[in-house]
């Protein structure tokens, strides 16, 4: 029992240590690319918008390809954004 108990300890600490290496990497990287990753994401949805037209159209050719279908067979009532 003593030594289980050493081991599920060990285990746990490796995993907390594990962890906070993560979360170190992730604040670094946040601070090295958190600028230019907000200009992208805050430039991507605006392009997304221009073009409604074209992105219902690729989305209904993907859908007929997976479904075996013709894309005029296919009419998409609304696309919105998720997340």
């Amino acid at each position: 029992m003593g030594n289980t108990l050493w081991i599920v300890l060990g285990v746990f600490a490796g995993l907390i240590a594990l962890i906070m290496i993560l979360k170190a990497v992730r604040a670094r990287q946040d601070r090295l690319y958190g600028e230019e990753t907000a200009s992208v994401e805050a430039a991507a949805p605006a392009s997304a918008i221009a073009n409604r037209a074209e992105l219902a159209a690729v989305v209904a050719s993907c859908i007929a390809e997976v479904m075996g279908k013709e894309v005029s067979g296919l009419r998409i009532v609304s696309i919105k954004q998720v997340g």
